[in-house]
């Protein structure tokens, strides 16, 4: 099933399907505002075959200069986003799209070409294209879900230290 409560972490396989609603989310996020996004990316767990995720897609919208993200919150809130600002990574506005309860989508808007913007595309495509590296990531992931299943702090922290680590 897709999608988590909030504050939930659960770890699926990976499903298949995943590429294809992110493509779909992809262009109807892009129909939304045409004029500011000028890239995107589905990144993420959910974007590596082969390894468990969350069951929420991550996705990332890019603008030229981030002066013209506030150009995509009224569109994006239209299709049933929140935005919920920065959300403690500067440099970045953060939406999610949920039904019942349960967070199917996180979009992440940077600038293009910004260090946030490269770092995401590094990690995923460190993921994709090594595999050893991608069994790596899913182990810490569930060493450190099942030393503590409810700090979802402590497991965005492993996770982060984990990606500053590839993309160095």
């Amino acid at each position: 099933m897709m999608g988590l409560e909030s504050g939930q972490i659960t770890l699926v396989p990976h499903d298949p399907s995943w590429s294809e609603l992110a493509e779909v989310e992809l262009a109807r996020i892009h129909e939304a505002c045409p004029e500011r996004i000028v890239e995107w990316a589905h990144i993420g767990s959910t974007a590596v075959p082969g390894i468990s995720a969350r069951p929420v897609l991550d996705l990332m919208i890019g603008v030229e200069e981030m002066m013209h993200s506030g150009d995509t919150i009224q569109p994006l809130k239209g299709i049933g986003y929140r935005c919920h600002g920065e959300q403690g990574v500067p440099g970045r506005r953060f939406f999610s799209f949920s039904r019942e309860g349960r967070a199917l989508v996180h979009v992440h808007l940077y600038r293009v070409g910004s260090p946030l913007w490269q770092s995401a595309i590094a990690m995923r495509d460190e993921l994709l294209n090594n595999a050893e590296r991608a069994q790596e990531y899913e182990e810490l992931r569930t060493r450190v879900m099942e030393s503590d299943p409810g700090d979802l702090a402590g497991y965005e922290q492993a996770k982060r230290q984990f990606e500053m680590a590839c993309v160095e």
